[in-house]
């Protein structure tokens, strides 16, 4: 006699929530090299590779011009930027699904005083498929990925996961 299985709406919300959870947390304890990348900042066409940076806690953040909870953002980003670069820290933009001229606007009117790149489908590709924004990676100063953060977070939640690193 063959039973079925079936998961009752209590055990589906939590393996939903459990896969959601998975998904969408800052994620930590990975050993994943990140992936090396060379792209042109729109402030000054300089070529910035994340290789340049090793020896330094890097903080690549993805977004696009349209995403408001990117643009709330990315001020606490560059207020960072600017406090912890004398500790061995620096912060790159990568920007997906925008102009260069929609990401000399966003530099612009939010005063950001970290490299704003164009990003691409090859360094989207290289990094899961970038689907949603903002999405942010922590990288350690050996070059692997610390921390994974989807979604935006306050200067105080980004600082509690960088400063053990610095």
């Amino acid at each position: 006699m063959k039973t079925k299985s079936r998961l009752g709406p209590a055990k589906l919300w939590l393996v939903l929530m459990a896969v959601l959870f998975l998904l969408t947390g800052a994620t930590s304890g990975w050993a994943a090299s990140a992936s090396d990348f060379t792209l042109k900042a729109v402030q000054d066409g300089k070529e910035y590779s994340l290789s340049q940076f090793k020896g330094k806690v890097v903080l690549v953040n993805f977004f696009t011009f349209f995403c408001g909870p990117c643009r709330e953002e990315m001020p606490h980003l560059s207020q960072m930027h600017q406090e912890l670069k004398g500790q061995g820290f620096q912060v790159l933009g990568i920007g997906l699904s925008s102009t260069t001229d929609q990401l000399k606007q966003i530099v612009t009117q939010l005063n950001l005083a970290y490299p704003v790149l164009e990003g691409n489908d090859a360094v989207s590709k290289a990094y899961g498929g970038v689907e949603l924004v903002p999405l942010t990676f922590i990288i350690d100063k050996q070059g692997n990925i610390a921390h994974k953060v989807l979604g935006a977070r306050s200067k105080a939640d980004f600082e509690k996961l960088i400063k053990p690193l610095l």
